[in-house]
């Protein structure tokens, strides 16, 4: 998640029920701060936050786009591999991809629970950009998750899904939710 300038348009937002808050225009392409999404948060309890990054475009999440973020309600683990409806939840959180040398804001894919955490992940639209660069989805520890993603407009501003913040939980599942072992991960990270 990124800050960036302009707003939704019409395209279907006015069918949404939202405060409406909205981060002030920066600089392009710069990371929205932890204060930025605490101060956003004590102004209601939905927000639009505008989006620069790729990393959730296989989960209807534009580049340049925007997304709706309910602070009262969050996401749960969908089961693909059982019987699940092939969606996902999508959250706001604060979480270091692999590698960075700290977290920051991002707009996740929500994958569950392994051991004590909570897992998000990337979720690319396509494997390959260009010829030669390989983009990998990634899951990786979130330190808060803010609130569950409930909308998506595109650059246009043009709505392309919504679901009903009510069809949400009000809390955050804690119960275990992805197999493995995480003794090893847990004993490199320490």
């Amino acid at each position: 998640l990124r800050l960036g300038a302009g707003a939704p348009g019409t395209g279907g937002s006015e069918r949404m029920n939202l405060h409406n808050v909205i981060l002030p225009p920066r600089e392009r392409g710069r990371v929205a701060t932890l204060r930025e999404i605490e101060s956003a948060m004590l102004q209601g309890a939905q927000a639009i936050f505008p989006v620069v990054g790729e990393c959730l475009e296989g989960a209807g999440v534009q580049d340049g786009g925007w997304v709706a973020v309910d602070f009262t309600k969050y996401p749960a683990p969908r089961y693909k591999s059982k019987d699940g409806d092939d969606s996902e939840d999508l959250c706001l959180c604060y979480a270091a991809f692999p590698g960075a040398p700290g977290p920051r804001v991002m707009c996740k894919a929500y994958c569950g629970v392994w051991g004590h955490w909570q897992m998000v992940g990337t979720r690319y639209k396509h494997l390959w950009e260009g010829r030669d660069k390989l983009r990998m989805n990634c899951a990786m520890p979130a330190l808060r998750i803010f609130g569950v993603i409930f909308g998506s407009w595109s650059r246009a501003g043009k709505l392309l899904w919504e679901r009903a913040p009510e069809s949400f939980p009000d809390r955050l599942d804690h119960t275990p939710s992805i197999g493995g072992d995480v003794m090893p991960w847990m004993e490199a990270t320490v």
